[in-house]
């Protein structure tokens, strides 16, 4: 990789440099390459630059396929999906590697994006977590929906990662980590996506989206969520501070009831003190 940056932004090149990539080896696996091919150019931009005040707020970075080229914005990593530097280059350089694996054939946005996120993260209890949150806000949308939502505001699109994330996480699980390269090599010989998908698993996408929604999409997420350490941790732990916090208020409460009766056994005594005398 070829990194370009102004003065400002030389640490973070640094610290580009510095990443481990024998781990984008396993990108090159996922889409079924041989040869990578040619260098990728990594151009760092700052924010007060015309590019960023043209580009939505919420893109940390995008890439140019055909120009072997990301543009990384670094200034607005840090939360979901561009949780890490990292994360993000992991993120585009799948894109370019699967452009290339394709042919520079068209793939449809939920796979690639999904594809992408599949190979930057694990499907860990944060994923699921946004997964359920996203499915309560958009409901079970159609992967013609999820286009739509990548167009939408940082909130919509953040949804429609996590969506295709599960839906292509799915779809490997079931037909295996060769389904990707078939689908891109068929892409790349000159089928549509759709044709390509259909070879690549006996199925439409369409009849993928529908069994992933009835399985993994649904109920067993769900379960898994809930049995997971950290949601039977968190549970815990919030039982025990409501304990807490409940003890804490019969402690205030009885102690207030003390003080009230403590008030009405002196107040007979401040009344009559001026008849008696102290001898």
């Amino acid at each position: 990789m070829a990194i370009e940056a102004p003065e400002s932004l030389r640490a973070v090149a640094s610290r580009i440099q510095r990443l481990d990539a024998g781990r984008l080896q396993a990108v090159v696996r996922l889409v079924g390459l041989r040869d990578p091919g040619n260098p990728i150019r990594i151009v760092l931009v700052p924010e007060e630059s015309r590019i960023a005040r043209d580009t939505a707020p919420w893109v940390a970075a995008f890439a140019d396929p055909p120009h072997d080229l990301i543009v990384l914005f670094p200034d607005r990593i840090g939360s979901y999906p561009h949780d890490s530097m990292e994360v993000v280059l992991h993120h585009e350089v799948t894109h370019i590697l699967a452009a290339r694996a394709a042919g520079g054939g068209r793939l449809p946005r939920w796979f690639g994006e999904g594809l992408a996120s599949v190979a930057e993260r694990s499907w860990g209890i944060g994923n699921r977590s946004r997964f359920l949150w996203a499915t309560a806000m958009a409901g079970r949308p159609t992967v013609t929906t999820l286009e739509g939502l990548f167009a939408g505001d940082g909130r919509d699109a953040a949804r429609a990662y996590i969506i295709s994330h599960a839906i292509v996480r799915d779809i490997i699980r079931r037909h295996g980590a060769a389904v990707v390269p078939r689908i891109l090599s068929a892409v790349a010989a000159g089928a549509t996506f759709d044709n390509a998908f259909i070879g690549a698993t006996g199925t439409t996408v369409r009849g993928a989206t529908r069994l992933f929604w009835r399985s993994s999409g649904g109920w067993e997420e769900w379960i898994t969520f809930i049995a997971s350490p950290f949601t039977l941790w968190t549970l815990i732990t919030s039982l025990a501070l409501a304990a807490i916090w409940r003890h804490r208020l019969r402690r205030a409460e009885r102690r207030r009831r003390w003080e009230a009766e403590e008030a009405l056994d002196t107040d007979p005594w401040d009344e009559h003190r001026p008849d008696y005398r102290v001898h």
